[in-house]
């Protein structure tokens, strides 16, 4: 089936679906583009298919839309898509229990960051994720640009600083936070199963009853972003 018109009820709602959380939640599904991550989820059910008119994919979709390039900008958002995109079930909530290593992303803010530290947690072999509600949703449509599939992939809770302090002592985590006043990182034992916890890149953690670690930089540097912060933490601990 062709779409031509920008103002289709199916255009509407693709672009509300990645724009808007509350939507996304609603509809319990989420907007995805792009030739690669289509790639990387096409064993699960897609239920709509945007594409490029003049292009074909072996996708299979409940249903299968041909668009101009003009809606698919719309769709995306992105001035160059790529010449697919599909409307795909949001993954259901994950358990974090009886896992050995779990991240946790507590007010993460940029979009970038949180979609890179998903794609990092789930390269080092870490088993899963828990995300704070003042968190940047991980299902943004700039998240999943940079965490390419990662969300999918992973085990993710989302809650309060409340249900993350509970999930810490139901599992006996040991919890670390990354704080740059904090213990070298080198030089602390870290006891299993543990938790590390990342916090906001202006305020850090909401509240800090944990151990801190830090990584050691050369004096001319302040910090680091959390996105390379949490990948070095990931990588070593």
């Amino acid at each position: 089936m062709k779409i031509t018109s920008l103002q289709n009820p199916i255009v509407k709602h693709l672009v509300t679906l990645r724009k808007e959380k509350s939507y996304r939640h609603e509809h319990k599904t989420v907007l995805i583009s792009g030739k690669k991550v289509i790639e990387e989820l096409k064993n699960l059910a897609f239920k709509t298919l945007i594409i490029e008119e003049g292009n074909t994919f072996p996708y299979k979709a409940e249903q299968v839309f041909f668009v101009t390039k003009e809606i698919l900008q719309k769709i995306t958002g992105l001035a160059s898509p790529e010449p697919i995109a599909a409307e795909i079930a949001l993954p259901k909530e994950g358990s974090l229990n009886g896992k050995k290593r779990v991240l946790a992303l507590d007010g993460i803010s940029d979009p970038g960051n949180m979609g890179t530290l998903l794609r990092s947690a789930l390269a080092l072999g870490w088993e899963g994720v828990f995300i704070t509600n003042n968190s940047v949703d991980p299902f943004n449509d700039k998240s999943m640009r940079a965490a390419k599939g990662a969300c999918f992939h992973l085990p993710i809770i989302q809650g309060s600083w409340e249900d993350l302090c509970a999930l810490i002592e139901k599992n006996k985590f040991h919890a670390y936070v990354a704080d740059l006043n904090g213990e070298n990182f080198k030089t602390i034992k870290v006891s299993s199963p543990f938790i590390l916890i990342l916090g906001n890149e202006s305020h850090g953690v909401t509240k800090n009853a944990f151990t801190s670690v830090s990584i050691p930089m050369h004096p001319s540097m302040e910090s680091l972003n959390v996105a390379s912060a949490g990948a070095i933490l990931m990588a070593c601990l």
